[in-house]
């Protein structure tokens, strides 16, 4: 399974509940410390529903703009959490050869 950066950082936005697409890019550039294009974030929703991961749930006109809702499906739930495993257990064989590398470099 393929996940990228983006797509991840959607899935654990909508892990804590209903977003629309604009406050979905907003946290994803807050946990990926970096701004993204806008059409790069709708882009990556879009593909994210059709695989299943990410459900419309209603829009709605707020100041003149349309904005549409997403939600976590049960599939984007378990690809979420399958990556995260994936993620931390890299994450523990780093640490671990960094700990145990002979002539590690020198911690500041």
């Amino acid at each position: 399974m393929s996940v990228t950066d983006l797509q991840f950082a959607v899935l654990s936005s909508l892990a804590s509940g209903r977003r629309h697409g604009y406050g979905l890019l907003r946290d994803a550039e807050e946990q990926l410390e970096k701004p993204l294009p806008v059409a790069t974030a709708y882009a990556a929703l879009e593909v994210m529903v059709s695989k299943g991961w990410i459900i419309t749930d209603g829009e709605e006109v707020v100041q003149s703009r349309t904005r549409r809702y997403y939600v976590l499906s049960p599939a984007g739930s378990q690809t979420l959490e399958a990556r995260a495993d994936q993620l931390e257990a890299q994450a523990r064989l780093a640490h671990q050869r960094l700990r145990d590398a002979p002539g590690k470099a020198a911690t500041a």
